[in-house]
């Protein structure tokens, strides 16, 4: 090539198709976060944070509880007196809300539970320090299409479904 050519090489060339490819990238998945990820995302979560709490309790030896409420959930403890307390200060099992215009719906033995719009809630799904649980059935929902399902058996095994609309 002589001397005063001027152009790009190949490696600048490259380069900028990389630095192309991973905005493109970048941008497409930005796109791709929808309403599903979203309500996966903080199922996902409820599920692991109902997991920890079984193997607390069991590890612990003490019996935990959640209450639900239509955005978001509380754990309690079981304390001395036989009263159940929520648990404020626990890094991991503190009182959650969902983002917003995510709900919450559950199923105790096949029926419908009627939860508050508010944060008020009471004990429901009730973990033994033996490692068993109250069965339940909770749906995470942001739109009539967008649902997870998450369950939990009396055995404390949780599962986590993608539920379609009825």
């Amino acid at each position: 090539m002589p001397k005063g050519a001027a152009g790009f090489s190949l490696v600048e060339m490259m380069v900028v198709i990389l630095i192309i490819a991973v905005m493109t990238s970048v941008a497409m998945l930005s796109l791709s976060f929808g309403s599903r990820d979203r309500a996966r995302l903080a199922a996902t979560q409820l599920a692991g944070v109902l997991r920890s709490a079984r193997e607390e309790a069991a590890m612990q030896g003490r019996n935990l509880a959640f209450g639900f409420w239509q955005h978001g959930w509380t754990c309690y403890q079981l304390d001395a007196a036989g009263a159940w307390q929520p648990l404020l200060d626990d890094r991991l099992l503190r009182p959650r809300t969902l983002p917003a215009g995510l709900t919450l719906s559950l199923r105790l033995q096949g029926e419908e539970v009627r939860l508050a719009a508010r944060a008020k809630t009471h004990p429901q799904v009730f973990v033994l320090s033996s490692g068993e649980m109250e069965p339940f059935v909770l749906e995470l929902r942001e739109d009539a299409r967008t649902r997870e399902r998450l369950s939990g058996s009396a055995l404390g095994q949780i599962t986590l479904e993608v539920a379609h609309a009825r």
